[in-house]
């Protein structure tokens, strides 16, 4: 096999080939090792073989390009003007629109994103081929293109994430914010702004950092946390933990009681603010093995459990906590709009004074609800009472003028 490659490239490279070729039979395994390396060598016009050459002294970012300095970054950024007004952006199961219209990348399917809609700023995180995605910045209305910040690749449960600047990150979970992202390995963290840096994220033992985040990290700088299952007796072989778990939970669903696997951090301060919904709820059932016994009851052998922000039939899972805890940078005050304790109130906080109002109350549940913040900033909430919906058109103005029912202050993480 050697000396058939050997004559082939001999043959092709040189006109002595002919020669070399009639006496491989003559050389040691070794001599024809070197003298196959000085051909390479000599057909890459004196360049050694790939595989022997020395890593560039200039380290090489995307595409080979040379890695950008943080205040190169930075200035990137600054060129995007500031819009005169907020935006609306609108959330899809493969993407977001942009005052009505949707957002496509390129390079590939866009699987999580996060935004801002009074900066118009996003991030969002594009597959471009199995387990290889790319992280780009932009803000809407402009003319620029967004700005690749970083790559990152997915195997297993384990994110590698490599900035433009050179900055390496490992976690399992990997978060856009509106400018940024997080990467996090259960309760801590790092929180990466291009031209800024990486702010450290530490929560209580008892929680994780959430998978999805339903506000804006960057503008508001808080984070959802969730509780996790060790903490909160529902380990595998913990029978009685996990009823109890069970039982909190249903209480919790009717409304009799707190149980607050919910967490939002701000992280400059630690600062806690719990939120009362139940690890449980995210589940959604699947029914499988069913025989039908008349038009109404159908009877089903086995049924599957999993965490999913959708129903199997594509509508939304109203009560996982994606779809329940909500918050917003409202100009100079980040607000939270939840449904907690059960499915009968929908209430809002302001996230600085720790001040709660109710916005929505039914005795007989909520079926689901919407937020949505404005252009001009103000966020309104629509809920679905019976076969009626009603609006609640400015929540910050119903924070200031509604009684506060709030049980006790915002705690510090220990």
């Amino acid at each position: 096999m050697k000396k058939s490659l050997l004559a082939l490239l001999l043959s092709v490279s040189f006109a002595s080939a002919p020669l070399y070729a009639q006496n491989l039979d003559n050389l040691t395994p070794e001599q024809q090792k070197q003298l196959l390396t000085l051909l390479l060598k000599q057909q890459l016009g004196g360049a050694a073989p790939a595989a022997q050459q020395q890593p560039q002294s200039a380290p090489q970012g995307l595409a080979g390009a040379p890695l950008r300095s943080d205040a190169d970054l930075a200035a990137a950024f600054a060129k995007f003007p500031a819009l005169a007004e907020g935006v609306q952006f609108e959330r899809f199961r493969d993407g977001f629109s942009i005052n009505g219209r949707r957002y496509i990348d390129p390079e590939g399917k866009i699987t999580t994103y996060a935004f801002d809609a009074q900066s118009g700023d996003y991030t969002y995180l594009a597959e471009t081929h199995t387990g290889e995605f790319v992280l780009k910045s932009g803000r809407a209305l402009t003319s620029g293109e967004p700005i690749t910040i970083a790559t990152a690749f997915k195997q297993g449960t384990t994110w590698q994430v490599t900035t433009v600047t050179g900055k390496r990150f490992t976690g399992y979970r990997l978060i856009p914010s509106s400018r940024g992202f997080v990467i996090a390995r259960d309760n801590t963290g790092f929180r990466y702004v291009p031209g800024s840096g990486t702010t450290n994220i530490v929560a209580p033992e008892a929680f994780s950092i959430a998978a999805l985040q339903n506000g804006d990290i960057a503008n508001t700088g808080y984070i959802l946390l969730e509780r996790t299952p060790e903490s909160n007796g529902t380990q595998p072989g913990n029978s009685f933990g996990a009823l109890l778990s069970s039982v909190k939970s249903l209480g919790n669903t009717l409304g009799m009681g707190r149980k607050e696997d919910y967490a939002l951090l701000h992280i400059e301060s630690n600062r806690l603010v719990p939120v009362s919904v139940s690890l449980e709820d995210k589940q959604v059932q699947v029914m499988s093995m069913c025989k039908q016994k008349n038009f109404v009851i159908a009877k089903c052998e086995q049924m599957d459990t999993f965490e999913s922000t959708f129903q199997p039939n594509g509508s939304r899972n109203f009560s996982h906590y994606f779809w329940r805890i909500n918050w917003f940078n409202v100009p100079g005050r980040p607000i939270l709009v939840s449904q907690e304790g059960g499915l009968s109130k929908i209430s809002a906080t302001d996230l600085n004074s720790g001040k709660k109002v109710i916005l929505f109350e039914r005795t007989l549940g909520i079926a689901n609800f919407s937020t949505i913040q404005h252009a001009n900033g103000k966020v309104s909430v629509t809920a679905q009472l019976g076969f009626s919906s009603e609006t609640r058109d400015d929540v910050l103005a119903l924070i200031d003028s509604l009684p506060d029912v709030s049980e006790k202050p915002a705690t510090a993480a220990n």
